[in-house]
């Protein structure tokens, strides 16, 4: 218990809940005054019981952040309502990159404009996708927890890339609002 009587699972819990981005645990920390260690267990304890009781909810760890979001097979009930964790353009921004992954950021900018520069950073900070220097450019691929926060069995980018193609080609409604095919 916190000072104030209070179980710290609980209140990280409520935190992750309430947040729409994912968090670390040192800002989850500074937020609720509970010691990094205890949050960090709390977090473990967390997604051990979401996993155990077979939940429509989940917390993903993207990155070294954290995120409680409805699991990918129940999107569509809750779609019409929930928020994005990424606006539209970003959306199309990585659906670009993993369908032309590995793609160069300066040919990434040929096709989306100079905007998927903010959205190339919000990817990269939500653990989306990976960035390495590749000459005068930079050399952009998805990560496995793109494969993970979409409900994908592989992060193998061919298999990505193949998925998603195949997907869009059917006019999968799953990814209708995501890819805006």
């Amino acid at each position: 218990m916190d000072p104030e009587g209070m179980d710290p699972k609980k209140i990280v819990e409520a935190v992750l809940f309430s947040s729409p981005d994912p968090l670390s645990i040192t800002k989850i920390s500074k937020i609720t005054k509970i010691d990094s260690g205890v949050v960090e267990r709390a977090i473990k304890d967390l997604i051990e019981e979401y996993n155990t009781r077979d939940s429509s909810i989940e917390i993903l760890e993207l990155g070294k952040r954290y995120l409680m979001r409805v699991k990918p097979d129940y999107f569509s009930y809750i779609e019409k309502f929930a928020e994005k964790d990424m606006d539209r353009g970003t959306q199309r921004t990585l659906a670009v990159i993993a369908l032309k992954q590995p793609i160069l950021l300066s040919k990434l900018a040929k096709i989306r404009g100079n905007k998927c520069y903010g959205h190339v950073k919000h990817l990269e900070e939500l653990g989306l996708i990976r960035s390495e220097k590749k000459g005068r450019s930079r050399l952009l691929t998805t990560t496995r927890h793109f494969a993970k926060y979409f409900g994908l069995k592989s992060s193998d980018p061919e298999e990505i890339r193949e998925i998603l193609g195949k997907r869009v080609k059917s006019r999968d409604p799953s990814l209708k609002s995501f890819l805006d095919v």
